[in-house]
């Protein structure tokens, strides 16, 4: 039987935890491709704890980023696609399929 410190350590997945650093590492099915389309090419999702924001450029192609804006935390959600990437509806930076 673990102990609940063990057990903390293991299940807690969020970021800078040793079980969420770990996980981090590999790949993680988040979402099915038919969920994003021409009419919903956005869509809020909950990986490792962590709020992220699965969206598909104007070029077809897949991005995941984070679902505040590391400029001023506004939603994305809320962003303009564009066909190079997803664009920030607060002061217009521009995220791209890249990173």
């Amino acid at each position: 039987m673990l102990s609940a410190e063990m057990n903390e350590r293991l299940t807690r997945v969020g970021a800078g935890t040793p079980a969420g650093e770990l996980l981090r590492r590999y790949w993680h099915p988040i979402a099915a491709e038919g969920e994003l389309s021409v009419d919903t090419p956005k869509n809020r999702v909950r990986v490792l704890g962590e709020d992220m924001l699965l969206f598909r450029d104007g070029q077809g192609r897949f991005g995941l980023v984070e679902e505040q804006c590391c400029h001023r935390s506004a939603s994305l959600f809320y962003g303009f696609i564009e066909d190079d990437g997803l664009r920030c509806p607060y002061h217009g930076w521009k995220y791209d399929c890249a990173n």
